[in-house]
């Protein structure tokens, strides 16, 4: 499913910064969940670091834009059950730490979800009041957990158990996954169902990951201040 979409993402042709499908799933996962609705438009170009995808014709455009909205779609319909599962086309490995390493089906979900995190926080912000919020982070810490992003692993490290061998860390989250996606998913329903607001949400367009920061510094903007 989806081969020709996965190919197209990964071709050196793209954009640097360009989302695998693996991290495409994870990203649409907090698209689907959010407070509020958002353009499809938006979140398309942040699957190209919101730069140029290099389309060789309209046509092709036409049915990478197609295969993506199809993605949505799937997307869209695991997040309505009560107990949303992952995709099929994230499997999990044995043992759980395996699913930590760099490589690893859930690890690239993981890293697009914690982008669509990053990308949306002002949205939840907005949206939660101090005791959900903490519901809310607990929830994203465990999804997070398996993400290499720098700041999900500094996110994921400030309350961790020393005396927890990451083995056991790693199994603890793998099984506490179904929960965290549920909580995420239920949260972010209820959110929307009770706002009053239900515009379509434009983001401020900010520089991609690998852009020159717009402070002047010099460097790229994910190691300036995009942390």
């Amino acid at each position: 499913m989806h081969k020709k979409l996965a190919k197209f993402l990964v071709s050196d042709k793209r954009p640097e910064g360009t989302m695998s499908l693996p991290e495409v799933y994870g990203f649409l996962f907090t698209v689907c969940t959010a407070p509020e609705p958002v353009e499809t438009a938006e979140w398309m170009e942040v699957v190209f670091n919101c730069k140029d995808p290099n389309y060789k014709s309209d046509e092709k455009r036409g049915k990478i834009e197609t295969a993506l909205l199809a993605v949505f779609a799937e997307v869209e319909a695991l997040v309505q059950f009560d107990e949303p599962p992952l995709p099929e086309i994230i499997e999990l490995l044995e043992p759980p730490i395996a699913n930590v390493r760099k490589g690893a089906p859930l690890a690239f979900w993981s890293d697009g979800f914690f982008d669509g995190v990053d990308w949306l926080e002002d949205v939840w912000a907005a949206n939660l009041d101090e005791d959900a919020e903490q519901v809310w982070k607990e929830a994203v810490k465990v999804l997070a957990y398996f993400s290499h992003r720098d700041a999900a692993r500094e996110l994921c490290a400030g309350d961790e158990d020393a005396w927890v061998s990451d083995q056991r860390r790693a199994e603890q989250r793998l099984n506490a996954l179904g929960d965290a996606m549920a909580t995420y998913a239920r949260m972010g329903r209820a959110l929307a169902q009770s706002s009053k607001n239900h515009q379509p949400f434009v983001r401020e367009v900010q520089p991609g990951r690998n852009d020159p920061c717009f402070c002047g510094s010099g460097r790229k903007y994910k190691r300036c201040c995009m942390n």
